[in-house]
């Protein structure tokens, strides 16, 4: 594949990879080096090599995987390599160490939500914040260096299916909705949104 882009020329590559079932999210690590994929029944990891992907660990350990390790998303911390995030089928946010020296990485479970937890995103540049989206309508905010999660955010709207930190502003996030509604918030209030307008007629991913 080649691109020109801004009067340069741009070489990349496309690879396949057949998976073993399928899967609902990938994520790229810093240095797009590896990738992580994960669904109901699948969560592995890649490398990324010269013409092909090499798989390099099996995170779903143990003859019947509970439902944990059912994945609707995963995400790969940007600022610790030995650090992901899933957002699993039964309502559970699960963190994963791949520093750890055992089999099983299952790092710390946040069992809060009422329904499957849709979408999981690390801060960009706070290291041991993470939010969650659920289908449950609401919204949670964890730190990592604790047990139960900080703020709770809701949205007075239907199921949460997509949140992003801002890239810009440290205190902002937005969450997208089952009813097309859009809303910014502040995570510094969590009883009411700043902003909300409806962006579609049907759900926005």
């Amino acid at each position: 594949v080649t691109t020109a882009l801004g009067g340069n020329t741009i070489t990349g590559r496309t690879m396949c990879c057949h998976l073993d079932a399928p899967s609902n999210a990938i994520s790229v690590c810093r240095d797009a080096a590896q990738v992580v994929v994960a669904g109901r029944n699948i969560f592995k990891i890649y490398s990324i090599e010269e013409d092909q992907f090499v798989e390099k660990l099996n995170l779903r350990v143990g003859r019947k995987p509970s439902l944990n390790f059912s994945c609707a998303d995963v995400v790969w911390h940007q600022m610790d390599e030995n650090l992901l995030a899933t957002a699993a089928t039964n309502g559970v946010v699960v963190t994963w160490n791949l520093g750890k020296p055992s089999r099983n990485k299952q790092d710390q479970l946040f069992m809060e939500h009422k329904r499957t937890v849709n979408k999981v995103c690390f801060h960009p540049t706070e290291v041991y914040m993470l939010l969650s989206g659920s289908q449950d309508g609401y919204m949670k905010c964890f730190d990592l260096r604790k047990k139960d999660s900080v703020s709770t955010f809701s949205g007075q709207s239907e199921s949460v299916r997509d949140v992003q930190f801002s890239i810009r502003d440290y205190f902002t996030f937005a969450a997208t909705f089952e009813n097309g509604n859009v809303q910014l918030w502040d995570i510094r209030r969590p009883d009411r949104y700043e902003r909300m307008f409806t962006a579609h007629n049907g759900p926005v991913f």
